[in-house]
């Protein structure tokens, strides 16, 4: 019997881990984000997005290096908690925002005050290096042509990393809970193409788009998460992308949202 080990070990790549931290840090799911004066709360359809994180990115560089985000400052993350749309609408653009702004000076304490501004309650996090695996869609393991029992060992390796823990990550492969074609969704939806359904991948022009799905990357990926009463449509996930051009140069304008569930 061939060692799945052996066949998929080199498939790996490195992300980030977030998970909970009991002590001060400037990181945090939920709570307050601390915007700046000079910024507004951001909006889509008359109401305030709700917030989902705050994570610095001096933090995040210190356990592992992610050469198309920037060094300093913080990203803040949103979306629309009350409809939560799935993001295969070009409509749903503004459904989401990331900001990128000035970091904290000082990390806060588990217990500090949020104030009146939190969708839901804070949660400070702290980042672990993992290595992950693509999903059984992506073409490198498709390669493989793994047998039935192979298969499942090999989706037991995709859960490995975390440990039994709320898959929050940042960058490397998403952990897929419909489908594994999110690239190619974000390139086709933020240039007008419903994909919704078939109609879309299948639109003439999506041939001419296809290749600028390389181009995006996977900025945050945000279980469900028991503990902190927070589900994304039936237990699902939301998975922000940002084209890494875009993104290593501090521009966070264009990001798009992906909501997947079971």
């Amino acid at each position: 019997m061939r060692s799945i080990n052996a066949l998929t070990d080199s498939l790996a790549i490195p992300a980030l881990h977030l998970v909970a931290a009991g002590e001060p840090s400037k990181s945090h799911l939920g709570g307050s984000p601390r915007l700046p004066a000079s910024l507004s709360w951001p909006e889509w359809k008359g109401r305030k997005l709700g917030f989902l994180a705050r994570l610095s990115l001096p933090e995040l560089q210190r356990v592992h290096p992610i050469d198309w985000l920037p060094s300093t400052g913080a990203l803040l993350f949103f979306y629309d908690v009350e409809e939560q749309p799935w993001g295969f609408d070009p409509k749903d653009q503004g459904s989401c925002a990331v900001l990128h702004v000035a970091d904290l000076q000082q990390a806060l304490a588990p217990s500090a005050d949020d104030g009146d501004d939190e969708t839901f309650p804070r949660m400070n996090v702290q980042f672990r290096k993992i290595a992950v695996f693509p999903s059984t869609e992506r073409p490198q393991v498709e390669a493989l042509q793994l047998a039935r029992d192979e298969h499942h060992q090999y989706w037991d390796q995709l859960d490995s990393p975390y440990q039994g823990l709320p898959k929050h990550q940042v960058a490397g492969f998403p952990a897929p809970v419909q489908g594994d074609c999110m690239e190619l969704e974000c390139q086709l939806v933020s240039h007008g193409l419903y994909c919704g359904d078939s109609t879309g991948y299948t639109d003439p022009r999506a041939k001419l788009l296809e290749d600028g799905a390389k181009d995006w990357r996977l900025l945050l990926q945000l279980d469900t998460d028991d503990d902190s009463g927070v589900m994304w449509g039936d237990c699902g996930t939301l998975f922000f992308w940002v084209r890494a051009d875009e993104a290593a140069a501090g521009n966070f304008q264009n990001p798009w949202l992906v909501l997947q569930c079971s």
